[in-house]
Parts: C-alpha cells; sequence; structure tokens
C-alpha cells in the first residue's frame, strides 16, 4: 500500500502590482491565508479569481488545490488594489459580527427562561396567543438566522460552529412556547417540543452547510439533540414525570461523553488493520476481508480528521450544556422523600461531576479539556444551592468542610505533579474511578428518577 502525504502547496497570489508566492499547509483554508496576510474579503465587493477567471471560495483547502496555482484578489466597486488592513481592524470587524450571534443566543436564553416561569408560576405571564405570537417570531428568526449562518463567507473553522447555537437556541425556545402552558405536563412537553425542533433545525443545517468542518459540527449536534428529545417522549408517553427524565438525560451525559469518540471516524474496513485477529488466526472460507482502498490519500484523511474533530468538539460541548441545565431539573422534586431516591440523587450529582472532571483528561484540546470541568463546576454549585435551600444553615459548614478537604487533596496531588512527578498508580486510580462513573451513572439517575416504583406501577397496571 502506497502513502502520498505532501506537506506543503505552493500558490501565487497577485494583488495589483504586488506578487507573494506562498506557502501553504495543507489543513490551512485560502480564507485564513488571505487573513492571515491581512485582506479582508468582504462578500458582494472582493472576489479571489483563479487561473482562467473562475471564482475561488475562501473555505477551500490548499489540499483541493493544484501545486503553483495562482489567484488574483478583485474589488469590484473599484480600480485602486486591495492593500492590506491593519490587524486591530480586522479583529474589530470580526468581534462586531460575532456580537450579532452572541446577541441572539441571549434573546433565546431570554426567552426559555420566560417560558419556564411562565409555566411555573402562579399568575399568567404570557397567554396562549402571546405564547403562540412570541413562538412563530422566534420560529421565523431561528430559520432566517440559520440560513443566514449556513450560506454566510466562512472559514470553515470549529470557531465559527459556535455561532450555530443561536439560531439552535431559537428554535428550541420556539418548541417550548408553542405549547400552552395550561396542559397537563406542559412543562415537559415544551422541553421535548423544543428540544425536537432545535434537532430538526440542526438536520437542516446538515444538509445545506458546505464546509467539512460545520457539516460535521451540525450532524454531531443533530443526533445528540434528536437522541435526547426520544428520551423526553419516551418518559413523557410512559407517564413519567419532569424530574425523571431530567435526571436520566443528566445521568446518560457521561455514556454520550465516552461513547463519542468511538463513533467519530467513519472509513471503510480496509482503513484498518486489525493486529490482534492477524496475529492470532487466519482469515477463513466464511470470514470477508476487507476490500484495500490501494492508495491512503493525504487529502481524504484530512477531511476525515476535520470532519471527526469537529463533531468531538461540537459533541462534547452541546453534552456540557445539556449536564449543566437537566440537573436542576433533576434535583426540583422532593428527592428526600424516600431512601432510594435520595441515595442516587446524591450518587448522580457524585458521579456526574466525576466523569465531567475525568473523561476530558484524554485529549489534548483545551476546549475539550476545560469545558466539561466547567460544566461539572456548574453542577456542584447548583447541588449546593439545593442542599443549602434543603439543609439550611447546617449545609453550609459540610459544604465548606467538603470544599477545604477537595482542596488539600488537590494541592497534595497537583504540587508534586506540577514539581515534574508523575505516577502511572494515580493514572490507574483515576481510571477506576472514571470506568465507575460512567458505568453506575445512568443506574444512579435511574434511582433518583424513581424508576423502581414507576416500572411497579406500570406492571400492576
Amino acid at each position: 500500500m502506497s502513502v502520498i502525504v505532501p506537506e506543503r502547496r505552493k500558490i501565487a497570489l497577485v494583488d495589483g502590482e504586488r506578487r507573494l508566492d506562498l506557502l501553504v499547509p495543507l489543513d490551512d483554508t485560502l480564507g485564513n491565508v488571505l487573513s492571515g496576510l491581512g485582506y479582508i474579503i468582504e462578500p458582494g465587493r472582493h472576489v479571489v479569481l483563479e487561473r482562467g477567471g473562475r471564482e475561488t471560495k475562501l473555505g477551500i483547502l490548499a489540499a483541493e488545490l493544484s501545486d503553483g496555482a495562482l489567484f488574483a484578489i478583485v474589488d469590484l466597486r473599484a480600480n485602486e488594489p486591495l492593500a492590506p488592513t491593519v490587524r486591530e481592524q480586522r479583529t474589530t470587524t470580526r468581534y462586531d459580527r460575532g456580537n450579532v450571534w452572541w446577541m441572539l443566543a441571549m434573546i433565546a436564553i431570554v426567552a426559555v427562561g420566560t417560558a419556564v416561569y411562565s409555566n411555573n408560576s402562579d399568575g399568567v405571564v404570557l397567554g396562549t396567543v402571546e405564547r403562540a405570537v412570541v413562538s412563530a417570531v422566534l420560529g421565523v428568526a431561528a430559520i432566517v438566522s440559520a440560513l443566514a449562518w449556513a450560506f454566510r463567507q466562512s472559514n470553515d473553522n470549529p470557531a465559527d460552529a459556535l455561532a450555530m447555537l443561536a439560531p439552535l437556541g431559537l428554535a428550541f425556545a420556539s418548541g417550548m412556547l408553542a405549547v400552552p402552558s395550561g396542559l397537563e405536563a406542559s412543562l415537559q412537553l415544551g422541553i421535548f417540543s423544543g428540544l425536537l425542533a432545535a434537532g430538526i433545525l440542526a438536520t437542516v443545517l446538515t444538509t445545506s452547510v458546505g464546509g467539512v468542518r460545520l457539516r460535521g459540527a451540525s450532524s454531531a449536534v443533530a443526533i445528540l439533540l434528536l437522541v435526547f428529545a426520544g428520551v423526553w417522549g419516551i418518559t413523557l408517553a410512559m407517564g413519567w414525570g419532569l424530574v425523571a427524565a431530567g435526571a436520566i438525560s443528566a445521568g446518560a451525559v457521561p455514556i454520550a461523553l465516552r461513547a463519542i469518540p468511538s463513533t467519530l471516524v467513519n472509513v471503510p474496513e480496509g482503513y484498518h488493520i486489525d493486529y490482534a485477529r492477524f496475529m492470532s488466526n487466519r482469515w477463513t472460507v466464511r470470514g470477508t476481508i476487507p476490500v484495500s482502498p490501494d492508495q491512503v490519500r493525504f487529502t481524504e484523511v484530512l477531511r476525515i480528521v476535520h470532519d471527526s474533530s469537529a463533531r468531538l468538539l461540537a459533541g462534547t460541548v452541546l453534552l456540557s450544556i445539556i449536564a449543566v441545565t437537566m440537573m436542576p431539573i433533576a434535583l426540583a422534586g422532593n428527592w428526600r422523600a424516600n431512601l432510594l431516591i435520595e441515595i442516587g440523587t446524591i450518587a448522580l450529582v457524585v458521579l456526574l461531576v466525576l466523569a465531567l472532571l475525568l473523561v476530558p483528561r484524554h485529549t489534548l484540546n483545551p476546549i475539550l479539556r476545560w469545558v466539561p470541568r466547567s460544566a461539572a463546576v456548574i453542577v456542584m454549585l447548583e447541588a449546593a444551592v439545593v442542599a443549602t435551600a434543603e439543609f439550611g444553615s447546617q449545609s453550609l459548614v459540610i459544604a465548606s468542610i467538603v470544599f477545604l478537604v477537595i482542596g488539600i487533596i488537590a494541592a497534595a496531588v497537583l504540587v508534586p505533579i506540577g514539581r515534574g512527578s508523575s505516577s502511572l498508580g494515580w493514572s490507574r486510580l483515576a481510571d477506576v474511578m472514571e470506568g465507575l462513573a460512567v458505568a453506575f451513572c445512568l443506574p444512579a439517575a435511574l434511582l433518583a428518577a424513581d424508576a423502581i416504583d414507576l416500572l411497579r406501577g406500570m406492571m400492576a397496571a
């Protein structure tokens, strides 16, 4: 099997009387190259033309360009060449554009908070007509912003995928407000409707977006949203309450975090070499030998890596958000009414925090490492607030002692590690704790959801 692995792509850039000869890494895009040189390509005004006069997309990877390709930057509104702009102006422009997506995300959060408060308050915050109107407006805004996100000029990098949260948040808020507040289990039905609406919109984005990374991120988000929508739909159909749905969703997060990396790389079997099979036994007449790919091209491998890394990033961030949002729902019930429910709730919090802290240590990406750990801190704060409200001032003393012990243990472990020492025993202990947290978090969630009594009632009926 021959392997073709070029390292750089040589291109030339012409801007007026200037000519730049560049060596570009294969995993970089043409837009990033121009941005690094100081050019701002405004849609509708500037175009990048290749040899022959055809327009080139800025999101194209250097690996897809031919060696020695020539590109020219043309200003459609002026005859003067496009001059590089200072980096501060480019940064300000990008920041201002990013503020639009964050503003839409804030609008979605406010709308979701209004819907939840409207369902739980005694007074009517939004009537049926008002909810329908707001839901329709948010739905239109979600579709318009999703189209703008999908068809805008993008460099196809993971940072651009974060803007996808804005239209999906609007779709979730629209789905929640579409359910009238007077129905039985309206909040649970609203969350199911919101997850379903966001999952459908993410599926549409997967089929319409152009970049490899953006398509991979939207596909992972769509699958996860539809899976959790199925969880809420099943609990709703079985008559299980809001607390049960939230606990099961929170308990499924560690399993999903552990399962995502093993489901990312989708390649034919011929790309894999099963050393265990080759070393232990021969192929039999009943076995099928995978078809060899003959040549492993770098562009195809790069596409698979970009797609898989984007799905891992988007899935990890979404699961962290789900853990933070579902834990208050799981703690909202009367979890001290039964000893098993109390044990399951406490175990759910502890195991979820352990999983969010330990699972990310297998990666080097700072986002993948610190977003789940930040979610673990928020989950602990949510549990502390609930415990304070339940136990009163005594819980503050207990929580202070617990955090003091945790700080002493962390200092005792981190100081030797910071000085350069390492221990295989600590790593194995963390592996064991991580495995236990992933394996028992969902059973603890079922105990917290009072699944035993629920199943007993279903069997009796």
